[in-house]
């Protein structure tokens, strides 16, 4: 019968802490098999370039600036949730984070007798679109399977022969047509819960970060 020391007891206890650790960030490795966050993502995928989301919604205030809180939302979410870097340098990015703010959209739902708000809605749509800066793939479009002997021109280009031993050419890449996704938030609002146009603001961007990067998972 093996009989584990108090030593031995200790440095298992202590290995297995910092591999849970590990697994709240990025994932950790059990018997080859990716486990955790990590398992979620491309681990060929390293780094992430977001540029400033574009506003193309009618802006008043108060959501002038609307694209920054959610661009630095997004980046926030990406830093906590999977393993990859968000890089400045799009020159050595693995990838590119694209966003396009459409709408914003205030709606009253309920006045009181002095005609005040009550309660109100604010909608948002953001299109996306998620680029492999290394050969153009277009991440966040569906991945559909083809069928035989059926070639569709948007994603697989022309034929190309298979050698597992010669690398295919950059130019046999198809370069695929970006089908933006859309990620709609709402975020509610009630003066009389202390609730106003900043914390539904706030709601609103942080359901797009996660909606976001739930949409960075790796296709199974």
């Amino acid at each position: 019968m093996v009989r584990t020391t108090r030593r031995q007891f200790l440095v298992l206890g202590t290995t297995a802490g910092a591999a849970l650790a590990a697994g709240c960030q990025g994932g950790f490795k059990v018997f080859g098999y990716q486990v955790g966050a990590g398992a979620l993502y491309d681990p060929n995928i390293k780094t992430v370039y977001v540029p400033l989301f574009n506003n193309r919604a009618f802006q008043t205030t108060p959501y002038r600036g609307f694209e920054v809180d959610v661009t630095q939302a997004v980046v926030r979410e990406i830093g906590k949730t999977t393993a990859f870097r968000v890089t400045s340098d799009v020159a050595n990015a693995d990838t590119e984070l694209l966003g396009n703010i459409v709408s914003i959209q205030k709606m009253l739902l309920n006045l009181n007798q002095q005609n005040q708000i009550r309660e109100a809605e604010i909608q948002v749509r953001v299109d996306v679109v998620w680029r492999d800066l290394r050969d153009g793939t277009i991440l966040s479009n569906p991945r559909r399977p083809p069928r035989p002997g059926v070639l569709n021109p948007q994603l697989d280009g022309p034929p190309v022969p298979f050698d597992p031993n010669v690398p295919v050419p950059p130019e046999a890449k198809p370069v695929e047509i970006p089908t933006p996704v859309p990620i709609l938030a709402t975020g509610r609002m009630i003066p009389e819960l202390g609730e106003s146009n900043a914390s539904a603001s706030k709601r609103i961007h942080d359901q797009i970060a996660v909606q976001i990067v739930s949409m960075m998972e790796k296709k199974w």
